[in-house]
């Protein structure tokens, strides 16, 4: 008896989020609908302005409840609104930036682009490749952007600028 062919592979699913923005993120690439605290993320992180960054653990502090930085940093994998979503504009305590596959270095190719992205907005850097501090959105201004903003990052379409 001869060997039963094996069935062809099934195509690729397309990419998404950052990957799909020419990053590296969402590197899943699952088409699943984001959870109910993925979702509290992505709004959260739509109201940070052009020109500014918040970090993953203040972004965590301002959901209610408040969460950890890594599970935030996760979410921000995850994000599949990229850039609509600007996860970009979320950077490390220390005010490094990472890239969007966790990558980090000046020298990836992922933190490179984030860079760009950031200072094209008009994020200032310093000598030592840091976001400068005076941008920062601290927890409870970042609370108060989300609060002024309806309808981000629910239903079907993901969010603002």
């Amino acid at each position: 008896m001869a060997p039963k062919p094996r069935p062809a592979a099934a195509p690729a699913a397309p990419a998404t989020g950052a990957a799909a923005a020419g990053g590296d993120g969402a590197a899943d690439g699952d088409k699943r609908t984001p959870t109910a605290y993925e979702q509290r993320v992505y709004r959260l992180c739509s109201a940070i302005p052009k020109g500014r960054v918040t970090t993953y653990g203040e972004l965590a502090k301002a959901l209610d409840p408040p969460s950890s930085a890594r599970a935030v940093g996760q979410a921000m994998r995850r994000n599949p609104f990229a850039p609509r979503v600007p996860c970009h504009r979320v950077v490390a305590a220390n005010m490094e930036i990472g890239g969007f596959t966790g990558s980090w270095g000046p020298e990836a190719a992922s933190v490179k682009r984030k860079r760009a992205m950031l200072i094209e907005e008009g994020v200032p850097f310093g000598g030592d490749g840091r976001v400068g501090r005076a941008c920062l959105v601290r927890a409870e201004e970042l609370a108060r952007l989300a609060a002024g903003k309806k309808g981000l990052a629910g239903g079907k379409g993901g969010a603002g600028e």
